[in-house]
């Protein structure tokens, strides 16, 4: 329970810092439709892989006793560039604790293609749809999910996140 409090309350002081607004959704150019499947985590090796909702519940339950950050970002949404480099250094130096995903909900794979051909990531990168942003209710990106050591959800937030905080989150997590 103290976790979840230290969670939340690191959480309110995301109030003063932006997101990329805008329902998912809810965006004319992708509402009502899925974003097609692909595979792969580099654009080099081919299409990237898809994560729905089912596959996220196949990731979480084989990743089991390990928690989850969950990433929902765009290629074109200048909060969730700010956000990658600070998700990159976590993998980098808590990765061996806690898995970290980032979850493209840009509706054109191509785009996305091209853009990790220039930015890799340095996390691993799913394609997503939106019925799962639906399902965790993000309206605006960047949003963070986070899932404990059983895969249950714990956390949602929009908004971008200091490395230190990312830090604390990882570490109450693996207590």
């Amino acid at each position: 329970m103290k976790k979840i409090w230290l969670i939340t309350a690191l959480a309110l002081g995301l109030l003063a810092l932006s997101a990329c607004s805008g329902e998912s959704g809810d965006d004319p150019k992708t509402s009502g439709a899925a974003l097609a499947p692909a595979h792969g985590t580099a654009a080099s090796s081919g299409s990237i892989p898809f994560l729905g909702e089912s596959e996220l519940d196949q990731y979480l339950k084989a990743n089991a006793g390990k928690p989850t950050m969950l990433f929902f970002w765009a290629t074109w949404c200048p909060s969730c560039k700010q956000q990658i480099p600070e998700l990159a250094e976590l993998q980098k130096t808590r990765g061996d604790g806690i898995n970290v995903i980032a979850l493209s909900v840009d509706e054109n794979e191509d785009a996305l293609k091209r853009y990790l051909d220039k930015h890799p990531l340095g996390v691993p990168v799913y394609w997503g749809d939106q019925a799962l942003a639906r399902k965790f209710r993000v309206e605006a990106i960047p949003t963070l999910v986070i899932f404990d050591k059983n895969g249950k959800q714990i956390f949602a937030q929009a908004g971008v996140f200091p490395g230190s905080m990312l830090g604390a989150m990882a570490d109450n997590l693996n207590q």
